[in-house]
């Protein structure tokens, strides 16, 4: 480093007498709001075989932040630094020699011209004996050949383990192909340079000092696609706003602040040409060259998309032979609003061009989008009604609602059979008075016509599945069966629409031989038409009856072999939109109770979005409370409030008694698993104001097992009302078997075991646990067990004292009772926050015999406050003793670590 610090103190302020600017020869002062990239400069620290570093990006990436980051490393590690800032002059091979020379040197030395200045400098890299790397920054104002020229032979100077690090807007013309099949290249390109989540977190909230939710910054992250500069222009604008929220989901390319930047440092920098082009193609939300040509009329466009990519002009390739691309979210919003602000009435015609050439390549739905942003709704509607029926059966919902909430509703009423689509439409996304009248709406405007009776059944089977969604299933089953006779064969959505709708109002009302039934002929119908989807919820549908009667193993491969088979078109190609069906929630139920949690979760994370808006009452329930457990599970306390919150307020958008009742239900459960009975108590009186769809003889599966009544025995037996509980669960367990709704019956077995066992019946509890445990020992039902808490654990731990052999014998496999007392963790437990002074609420008292008296000791200095070496040294005994009698005390008490056992002993009396 002693040639940097002779530089600097030779040169002093600005320039040499030879035309030398000091300040290109200085690395910038690292900013406060600078975040360091440790796995960037790692990963340029640990490139041993790379000769060239190439950091390519626009602006606002972070280009020159990380060189100055990692020539910090360099010093830190003592390998000498070359820092030079490139400008346009530099296209002057002695001007650019001379400064790079006087990196090299750290004095004024010998300064040769032309050649022999080029070869002193490659000369001197390929001699130097210390680890060396040259820094060059802004690199995108070098064009000149020769400059060009040298870098290549400077590039193949380099000693082993040197590099000649690149920071560039443009891939510059370095022979970078050649380079990177040597295995000499880093390639650090703008993906590389995005801020992931976790670095936006610590960049917004310890640089820029902002106290943004999770939710918002996973948002914002999101939107700006990590980019730097984007992330700090939206602090800034946050710090004046205290409606933080809603500016992150409003934030976009017309932002004041980064639309000023995009127009200066972007945009301003490009040729006309450049300009036109990237205008026009910013109404494509994706682009090939043969559509850019099209809409723009030009046909340079696979040169333009060659130097925009060259550029790093905020594009990004969709497929690896670089055919299709898009452009940054930001960038092509900032680029549209500059459109119309500039060419009022441009943007129609190019959008019309662009549904044309999408109808002559036969893509009708990127097509449909781009007619109706043309204002074309007549056209729009005449595509939609040749594909409509298609895409409704293959569970396209969201697609249809996103253009026929476009379309005015006397156009649509010419089209009735498309009419009728969006009351499907409408009816899946939950807008329930608007399906019914949309439908009625064509009823009326086929008053008189030929297909007057076709189109008013259709009507009827709209009336009759919206039973269904809004578990009005007695009225289902009694209207639907006929009318299922009466559709025409051809109609197969309608028709398996119902039947599965009959067919859920069957399960739920016991009904399963008539369900069976009713699936059957659904099934039989034939296999070769559009809706998959409908024909995989028929298939689930059994699936959810093998469920509910106890057969966990069967229904979870029916359910997987049914999301199988719908996974043909089950995503959109071109908008890539999830359909989001009911299936999932069925499925996620049973991976739940595989205790399968990272399928689950991988499932949920495509299905909790889609429910929100689209699908059944059970799937809104089934993936909210789900959801939010696993997140419980992983300590994130907030996200399980904000899903049952969600899933709460959702309820009462839709009128759903059922979904708001659920969240109540949850968190009375995990209330009560955590001893907070007072809340408990409250959350348990709010979802029986909405239980009344528990208290007739019907059940649904995602409320299966999480009903007022289980919710309220769970409590009574937490609060040691011991006798009235277990009078409740014997009649519930009667009522359950009776219905053959047995894994229901398991749940109230546990329960009963529970109550019984505190109420002194321990050979009682016994008995009904072997019950529990022989049914789901073989069908693998897990959580039902966890989701009880810990004291069902230590109830299980003893009934297993028998050992393998015994359980055996009793018609157990040995493997599931091991799995639940030792392979698996007890849920609904712990949250970080709460779990120092948790007890469990079911905790039977402890006797005072069953501590020794040593491991009581032991418990009164933990209680003191004193650490294991404190204790060892008062007792005389070595620190592994004192370890071996707080895993015992642990063990004997049911608790997690040293402060829950002491909090559970004081409860339990064994200490003051």
């Amino acid at each position: 480093m002693a040639h940097r610090v002779g530089v600097e103190a030779f040169y002093g302020k600005v320039k040499f007498t030879q035309g030398i600017v000091a300040s290109k020869l200085m690395p910038p002062a690292n900013g406060p709001t600078h975040l360091v990239r440790t796995h960037l400069i790692e990963a340029i620290a640990n490139a041993q075989t790379a000769r060239l570093v190439l950091i390519r990006a626009a602006a606002g990436f972070g280009k020159t932040t990380l060189m100055q980051q990692y020539a910090a490393h360099c010093r830190a590690s003592r390998r000498e630094v070359v820092w030079l800032r490139l400008d346009a002059a530099d296209n002057d091979l002695q001007r650019f020699l001379l400064h790079l020379d006087a990196g090299l040197r750290g004095t004024r030395g010998h300064v040769g011209s032309g050649d022999a200045l080029g070869m002193s400098v490659i000369e001197r890299v390929a001699a130097h004996g210390k680890p060396l790397a040259i820094l060059l920054d802004d690199f995108e104002a070098i064009q000149s050949p020769p400059v060009l020229a040298f870098t290549q032979k400077l590039i193949e100077a380099l000693p082993p383990g040197n590099a000649l690090v690149i920071a560039s807007r443009v891939t510059p013309e370095l022979g970078i192909g050649r380079i990177r099949a040597r295995g000499e290249l880093l390639d650090i390109n703008p993906a590389a340079l995005r801020f992931t989540l976790a670095e936006a977190t610590a960049f917004i909230r310890d640089k820029c000092g902002l106290s943004l939710r999770d939710a918002d910054i996973a948002t914002l992250q999101r939107c700006t696609e990590g980019w730097a500069t984007a992330i700090y222009l939206a602090t800034l604008s946050l710090r004046t706003r205290s409606d933080s929220a809603a500016f992150v989901a409003s934030f976009s390319g017309t932002n004041l602040e980064l639309a000023e930047y995009l127009a200066e440092d972007i945009l301003a920098r490009q040729s006309d040409a450049c300009r036109s082009f990237l205008l026009d193609t910013s109404v494509l939300p994706q682009f090939s060259a043969s559509l850019c040509d099209a809409v723009t009329g030009r046909g340079d466009s696979r040169e333009m998309l060659d130097y925009l990519e060259r550029s790093n002009l905020f594009l990004v390739p969709l497929d690896g032979e670089r055919n299709t691309y898009r452009y940054h979210r930001l960038f092509a919003s900032f680029l549209r609003h500059r459109l119309r602000a500039s060419q009022p009435g441009r943007e129609a015609s190019l959008h019309a061009a662009a549904a044309r050439w999408y109808l002559d390549a036969q893509r009708p739905v990127p097509a449909i989008d781009h007619l109706l942003d043309a204002g074309n709704q007549a056209g729009a509607l005449a595509q939609i009604a040749r594909h409509s029926r298609q895409l409704l059966g293959a569970g396209r919902v969201r697609l249809l609602m996103r253009w026929l909430d476009r379309i005015a509703a006397d156009l649509l009423a010419t089209q009735p059979w498309v009419g009728l689509t969006y009351a499907w439409a409408l009816l899946l996304n939950r807008r329930y008075a608007d399906a019914m009248r949309m439908a009625q709406r064509i009823v009326e405007s086929c008053a008189g016509q030929p297909e007057q009776d076709d189109v008013t059944l259709e009507a009827e089977a709209i009336r009759g599945v919206l039973l269904a969604l809004t578990d009005q299933v007695e009225a289902c089953r009694q209207t639907s069966a006929a009318l299922l006779d009466r559709l025409p064969d051809p109609a197969n959505f309608t028709y398996y629409s119902l039947a599965n709708s009959l067919a859920f109002s069957c399960v739920s009302m016991h009904c399963y031989d008539e369900a069976r039934g009713v699936l059957s002929r659904a099934l039989r119908r034939a296999h070769d038409h559009p809706f998959v989807v409908m024909r995989a919820i028929a298939e689930t549908l059994e699936g959810t009856i093998d469920l509910v009667q106890g057969r966990l193993g069967i229904a979870l491969a029916r359910l997987d072999a049914s999301a199988a088979n719908a996974s043909v078109g089950r995503r959109d190609d071109i908008s890539g939109e999830s359909t989001g069906t009911s299936m999932d929630g069925a499925r996620a139920l049973a991976l739940y109770e595989r205790n399968a949690l990272d399928r689950m979760a991988h499932l949920l994370a495509d299905a909790l979005p889609q429910t929100k808006s689209v699908g059944t009452t059970e799937a809104l329930i089934s993936t909210h409370v789900l959801s939010a457990r696993a997140a419980r599970l992983n300590g994130d306390v907030e996200q399980w409030q904000r899903l049952l919150a969600e899933l709460e307020q959702t309820g009462r958008a839709i009128q759903s008694d059922r979904a708001i009742c659920a969240a109540w239900l949850e968190r009375a459960r995990v209330a009560t698993l955590e001893g907070r009975f007072d809340a408990a108590e409250q959350a348990l009186r709010a979802a029986q104001l909405h239980g009344d769809w528990a208290s007739g003889d019907v059940a649904f599966l995602s409320t299966e097992i999480d009903q007022p009544l289980i919710a309220r025995a769970r409590l009574d037996v937490a609060e040691r009302r011991y006798a009235e509980a277990a009078s409740t669960l014997r009649e519930a367990l009667t009522s359950a078997n009776a219905r053959q709704r047995h894994w229901r019956a398991l749940k109230l077995r546990l329960l009963l075991a529970l109550a019984l066992d505190g109420g002194g019946d321990r050979d009682g509890a016994f008995e009904t646990l072997t019950e529990a445990l022989r049914m789901a020992s073989h069908e693998g039902y897990v959580r039902t067990f966890l989701d009880e808490g810990e004291r069902l654990m230590r109830l299980v731990g003893a009934w297993a004292e028998c050992g393998p052999a015994g359980i055996a014998a009793l018609g157990i496999a040995p493997a599931f009772v091991e799995q639940l007392l030792g392979d698996t963790k007890p849920s609904g437990t712990l949250s970080p926050r709460t779990a120092a002074t948790k007890l469990s609420p079911y905790g039977a008292d402890i006797p005072v015999e069953s501590l020794t008296a040593r491991e009581l000791v032991v418990l009164h200095m933990l209680s003191a406050g004193h650490r294991n070496r404190v204790i060892a040294e008062k007792l005389f005994v070595c620190e592994t003793t004192v370890k071996t009698h707080l895993r015992k005390i642990n063990a004997k008490l049911g608790a997690q670590n040293r402060t829950q056992a002491v909090a559970i002993a004081r409860t339990q009396g064994l200490i003051p």
